[in-house]
């Protein structure tokens, strides 16, 4: 974060990105001030003529509710936490139901991320040194492979953003839908992903901006979810160092992204998570925990994919 940085204007659209639907971290009532009696000697008799009551006795309730309220709002806090990841927990498992009846190719589209079979695209600029004694054949070969090599990615990558921009158009105005799955091994990080960020998309598990491309429309991907309440799955967030990895099953394709920088801002820095024109994920959170104050993201940029065909899930007999 850069400190004393004025944040710069942003759009209308984005004036809130950061804010939306991360703001509903619990808050913290005050107990009620206890007046203490004033006065001194024996209390008045009530009007009707009863008998009064002594001041310490009533001292002493008033104590005895002061402290029950206390343990109450003690209890409350883990109670509250504990709710909230129990009904994520059980809208998680409808969700990846619903998920996964949906679209069976996810049953054995995660093994790419552990079979090699991802695609892996350059990232940088990569000289090829040919042999100054090497004879015109050579050189001819060399070449030849250069071009056949960058044909083969500009087609892969061709496809990737044809089957991207397909999957965008079903999904699209769908808020509330599953979309995929984020997964972190560095973290602990398994969970389905859902279309929008309002607070009840939230609720359920991370929300897709829906304003943002999808992985092969050459963009920025970014994703909110909570870090403390609701399932906290970006919890450990901040634990994330360049080069760890965060995957993304999709009904499409399985994408592999190398994280670049973790980094804090406010709210309103939404420049931080503009599109550049490349492929990238952001990953946000509310920061510090148990705070709304700044924002926490962690950004990747495209390293590897693999396009996946629902025709190559093998029919049931009889189906």
């Amino acid at each position: 974060m850069v400190e004393g940085r004025r944040p710069l204007p942003t759009p209308a659209h984005a004036s809130d990105i950061l804010c939306r639907a991360m703001t509903d971290e619990p808050t913290h009532s005050s107990i009620p001030p206890v007046e203490t009696p004033v006065g001194q000697g024996a209390p008045e008799a009530p009007p009707d003529g009863g008998a009064a009551v002594p001041r310490d006795k009533r001292r002493k309730w008033i104590r005895r509710v002061a402290n029950l309220l206390i343990v109450a709002g003690v209890l409350a806090i883990p109670g509250y936490y504990g709710g909230t990841c129990a009904c994520t927990a059980i809208e998680q498992n409808r969700l990846r139901e619903d998920l996964e009846a949906a679209n069976p190719q996810l049953a054995v589209a995660e093994e790419a991320l552990t079979s090699g079979e991802l695609f892996v695209v350059e990232t940088s600029t990569t000289t090829t040194t040919i042999d100054p004694d090497a004879t015109v054949e050579e050189i001819d070969e060399v070449e030849a492979a250069i071009a056949a090599a960058k044909a083969e990615r500009d087609a892969k990558l061709a496809a990737f953003k044809a089957a991207a921009t397909e999957y965008a158009l079903t999904v699209s105005g769908k808020i509330g839908e599953p979309v995929g799955k984020i997964l972190i091994p560095k973290i602990g990080v398994d969970v389905v992903v859902v279309e929008g960020t309002s607070v009840r998309d939230l609720k359920e598990g991370p929300g897709h901006w829906e304003e943002t491309p999808y992985p092969g429309q050459g963009g920025n991907f970014v994703v909110s979810g909570h870090r403390t309440t609701y399932g906290a799955p970006f919890f450990k967030l901040n634990e994330l160092e360049p080069g760890d990895h965060i995957d993304l099953v999709l009904p499409y394709a399985v994408v592999r992204y190398a994280v670049t920088s973790v980094f804090i801002v406010y709210p309103d820095e939404v420049e931080t998570v503009a599109q550049k024109g490349r492929e990238q994920i952001s990953l946000a959170a509310c920061h510090p925990i148990y705070s709304a104050k700044q924002r926490i993201v962690a950004q990747g940029e495209l390293v590897s994919f693999k396009l996946i065909e629902p025709e190559a899930v093998t029919p049931s007999a009889g189906g």
